[in-house]
């Protein structure tokens, strides 16, 4: 860890930078039972100083995560008695809502934009999938290298994976295929943590749960392990 930035006294669920002088955060007040959905949520735009520019309540609408393709906002809304787990596709500026999508699993957390799909992390079946925009659907879906995914962000190279269980920071190939590395432990070992991952401004950052800091991570000699066979 290199740097760290506070965004807000309750809990940071989502970041995304929409343009070089706008930030939106997705900020959550927890329920006090375990993974229910929140009892409120907030989108806020903030300026490069870090001023509040304006903020809408999206309660119910958007429980985690953020993505940003350039046109489109995307976040997830947790699953509810009527319904599973909801991709929603929001207008960025309005939140519009254009469309919302069923999700595999129940419990989707973390979702990555990587210039042509998003990627998302569902912690209880321990599943990365794919949502192709022009198919509208899950076309890829495969077993993480831990049991508890987290977190996600892409690089423009790589997609990074953060586990819960095995307190592991674990690299994949772009095309989702191979995982080509693990951060050593004595660099990155976060075991019984929930963090979810964000890459923007040239780094990767971590979004600690229940906390409103970012963490940004740097480079160290030495920080991958050899290859997964």
């Amino acid at each position: 860890v290199v740097d760290t930035l506070m965004i807000t006294d309750l809990e940071l669920r989502g970041l995304a930078w929409i343009s070089d002088d706008t930030t939106l955060a997705l900020i959550a007040e927890p329920d006090t039972i375990p993974d229910a959905p929140p009892l409120s949520s907030t989108l806020v735009w903030t300026d490069p100083e870090g001023e509040t520019l304006r903020e809408f309540d999206v309660t119910g609408l958007c429980s985690r995560g953020l993505a940003y393709d350039g046109d489109w906002l995307w976040s997830i809304s947790d699953p509810t008695d009527e319904s599973g787990a909801l991709l929603v596709q929001m207008e960025p500026d309005t939140l519009y809502v254009e469309q919302t999508y069923e999700l595999p699993g129940h419990r989707p957390v973390d979702i990555a934009w990587d210039g042509d799909s998003l990627w998302i992390v569902d912690r209880d079946r321990g599943r990365l999938d794919r949502f192709d925009l022009e198919a509208e659907d899950v076309t890829r879906s495969r077993t993480t290298p831990g049991f508890s995914p987290t977190g996600v962000a892409h690089d423009g190279s790589f997609l990074w994976i953060a586990d819960h269980g095995t307190g592991r920071l674990d690299r994949l190939s772009r095309g989702g295929s191979v995982w080509n590395g693990t951060v050593a432990a004595d660099a990155y070992f976060r075991r019984g943590e929930d963090v979810c991952l964000l890459w923007g401004q040239g780094s990767l950052w971590l979004l600690p749960a229940s906390s409103g800091y970012l963490l940004r991570l740097g480079p160290v000699p030495g920080d991958l392990t050899e290859p997964h066979r």
